[in-house]
C-alpha cells in the first residue's frame, strides 16, 4: 500500500495557486493555438496545451489525496 501523501495547509493553497495559474494558461493557450498561422509555433502551442492539461489532472489529484 502506497504512503499517503498529506500537504499542510499553506501546502494546499499553493497547490491551488498553481491549478488556477495552469487553467487560465490552458485557456489563454487554446485561445491563442486558434489565431496562430505559423505552423511551428502552433505545433508548440499544442504541446504546452497537451503538458498543462496532463499537469491540472496531476494537480487535482494531488489536492484530492490530500483532503481524504
Amino acid at each position: 500500500m502506497a504512503a499517503k501523501k498529506e500537504l499542510a495547509l499553506h501546502e494546499q493553497l499553493e497547490v491551488h495557486e498553481v491549478l488556477i495559474f495552469k487553467t487560465t494558461c490552458v485557456t489563454k493557450g487554446k485561445l491563442f493555438s486558434s489565431l496562430v498561422q505559423d505552423k511551428k509555433l502552433k505545433e508548440i502551442l499544442d504541446e504546452d496545451l497537451e503538458l498543462s492539461v496532463k499537469a491540472i489532472k496531476d494537480l487535482k489529484k494531488l489536492l484530492k489525496d490530500a483532503s481524504n
